[in-house]
């Protein structure tokens, strides 16, 4: 009977773990990004030089690892302005630039090309 007692407080105690480390009871933030191996990855799409999705700010913390995904309708290329980090864009073709955020403050975001913006990053500790 002890035995029994203990491998259902073992089953317990696992089940408790397992669902305790699946839940996100609303902590996503806003943007709702995709985490993949310790980098934040944001997605937006750019048509005719508006940004049609994606969120108009994203913040994360100093040194969290972040990543911007564009996707745009035309050649261009995507620049986060005080980080210098750019990437070439082709038609429909995502483009990423992804960097350690360790510089506070609030950063553009745009296409230089058409100059649209994408979105402003804020980092801060």
């Amino acid at each position: 009977m002890r035995r029994i007692g203990g491998i259902c407080g073992i089953t317990v105690a696992a089940l408790l773990a397992v669902t305790g480390c699946s839940g996100s009871a609303g902590t996503e933030p806003a943007q709702n990004p995709t985490q993949n191996s310790g980098t934040r990855t944001v997605k937006f799409s750019i048509t005719e030089g508006k940004r049609t999705a994606g969120p108009e700010e994203v913040a994360v913390r100093t040194g969290e690892n972040v990543a911007l995904e564009v996707t745009s309708d035309q050649a261009d290329e995507l620049h986060v302005h005080g980080y210098d980090k750019a990437a070439q864009l082709a038609p429909g073709v995502p483009g990423t630039v992804a960097f350690t955020a360790n510089i506070d403050g609030i950063f553009e975001v745009e296409l230089h090309k058409s100059g649209a913006a994408v979105t402003k990053l804020r980092v801060s500790g």
